[in-house]
């Protein structure tokens, strides 16, 4: 039997829902789909108060739903509040959503800033749809690079040249002096550790404005305490192991293999990849794990899942999601980044700049996996035109109108909430479960964003065409029950993205 699936209809005009099974059920039964479809329509036996049904050639199944039974979810979904599109259609899973780890080197570069909001937001969805959610932030604090940037500091404490492939930028100059003030010498270990601290607390606060927080920060070099040991016994005796050129490298199941420790003795990230995820899968236990990576990072992801395999962990456990980086546009100039070179845009500059709902939202306008550029005029602009103003300026709208009528007193007259911007506002709230559950299934937040453009648009239509608060008080009692469960629908959206839902704009 192939699937079942109720899918949204394209075309409003052929009803709300379309069950495409007798299309594929046609070949296996050797009958006609339209034969198929009306004996399956019959079986279906749909209560008439929830909706009617409709068969379309050339084997569609269409399912209108009922005025009076969209009515009648207006109550339910304004008293739920918060509530509203919450389930345990994870029942408690553990999952870990391991994002931003950037590297405590250098200020968080605002183009890196995307990989935050879509880990902040795919952990919000999946606690929201009943998954034990942890969000970690994991320092990569061992390896080449921070020997560079202790060095790099040493070099400024002396008035030396930068080394090479090391950091430059005012924040090494502000790094230094404060190492000074603490009575620090040129020593590279030590003020790396200083720097790291530094920097770590700067990006934590940066985070922090931006609504980004984590339950726990893992240290890369705590793994290097006896579990790489552990780890590399275990690779040897499974026969993974192979010392070449002065290097340990990991015997993949393919031509090329990968090297673990380098010759000058540096863990690869490669090894440090493998070290880290078996201790989330075996030591700390999680079922799932979803990854926020930058999509440079691309060809890691399957060397580490084979890593897994050998290591006798199911890789469908683990999920990356990529990210691509943003370019920013200031008028007709794009800037471009590098933390290295210590030039672009730090998330902090662009926070005081446009603010952190602009940001976010933003950010979330597109597939995480797909590039974006990132207009700060359009985000600064308070119009229609920019989508983040346009949503909570119907958040807004509401709140005014529920202000302004009052409490409801007497008889509500449902079934006078009939017009075509009435019932299609219902339609779009009635989405917002599915789309909760859909965003946490796929790992794909920029569904939220998605569906709340289409909710602030069909909230905008019913304010210019449905007056709430009139003379005629059952009519008004009932757009205002319609009003409040719209409100609530789009706080809810609204704040599964971390945006703010104002009452005035």
């Amino acid at each position: 039997m192939p699937a079942v699936l109720v899918e949204r209809a394209q075309n409003p005009a052929h009803g709300d829902y379309s069950v495409t099974l007798p299309l594929k059920l046609a070949r296996t039964l050797h009958r006609p789909p339209m034969a198929i479809a009306t004996e399956l329509s019959t079986a279906m036996a749909l209560a008439p108060s929830l909706g009617r049904v409709a068969l379309a050639a050339p084997g569609f199944i269409n399912i209108t739903l009922e005025p009076a039974w969209l009515q009648a979810q207006l109550a339910p979904i304004a008293e739920a509040g918060e509530r509203w599109g919450r389930s345990d259609v994870g029942q408690r899973t553990r999952v870990q959503v391991e994002f931003v780890s950037s590297n405590p080197t250098g200020p968080m570069l605002f183009s890196h800033a995307r990989g935050a909001v879509v880990g902040d937001v795919v952990a919000r969805v999946l606690d929201a749809a009943g998954f034990r959610v942890q969000r970690e932030y994991y320092i990569n604090d061992k390896g080449r690079q921070v020997r560079l940037f202790g060095e790099s500091i040493a070099a400024r404490l002396q008035d030396l040249p930068v080394p090479e492939g090391g950091y430059s930028g005012s924040y090494i100059d502000e790094i230094a002096r404060e190492a000074a003030t603490k009575g620090l010498t040129a020593e590279p270990t030590a003020l790396a550790e200083f720097g790291m601290t530094w920097v770590q607390q700067r990006i934590t606060a940066d985070l922090s404005r931006l609504s980004v927080r984590h339950d726990n920060f893992f240290s890369e070099s705590s793994l290097y305490t006896g579990w790489d040991q552990d780890t590399m016994r275990k690779l040897r005796d499974l026969g993974r192991i192979e010392e070449k050129d002065g290097a340990i490298w990991f015997k993949t199941d393919g031509e090329k293999n990968e090297v673990l420790i380098k010759r000058d003795g540096y863990p690869t990230y490669f090894w440090s990849d493998i070290l880290y995820h078996r201790d989330k899968f075996l030591k700390r236990g999680f079922d799932r794990v979803v990854d926020v990576w930058g999509a440079d990072h691309q060809g890691q992801v399957g060397r580490v899942k084979e890593a897994l395999t050998v290591l006798g962990i199911d890789p469908a456990r683990l999920s990356v999601l990529l990210v691509q980086l943003v370019s920013v546009k200031r008028g007709e100039e794009t800037v471009r980044m590098s933390r290295r070179a210590g030039v672009g845009i730090s998330l902090k500059e662009m926070l005081d700049e446009v603010g952190p709902d602009a940001v976010r939202y933003f950010f979330l306008l597109r597939s995480a996996d797909a590039q974006m550029e990132f207009d700060v005029e359009l985000a600064r602009r308070q119009s229609s035109e920019n989508p983040v103003y346009y949503a909570q300026y119907a958040h807004a709208r509401l709140a005014n109108v529920l202000k302004l009528g009052g409490e409801v007193v007497g008889p509500i007259a449902l079934e006078r909430l009939s017009s075509q911007w009435e019932l299609d506002l219902m339609r779009v709230m009635l989405r917002w479960p599915d789309v909760v559950r859909e965003s946490a299934e796929a790992f794909e937040p920029h569904r939220l964003a998605f569906f709340t453009d289409e909710l602030a648009a069909a909230i905008h239509r019913f304010y210019k065409n449905c007056r709430v608060v009139t003379d005629d008080a059952p009519l008004t009692a009932a757009r205002l029950l319609l009003s409040r469960a719209a409100r609530v629908t789009i706080a809810n959206a609204l704040g599964l993205m971390g945006v703010s839902a104002p009452d005035r704009m």
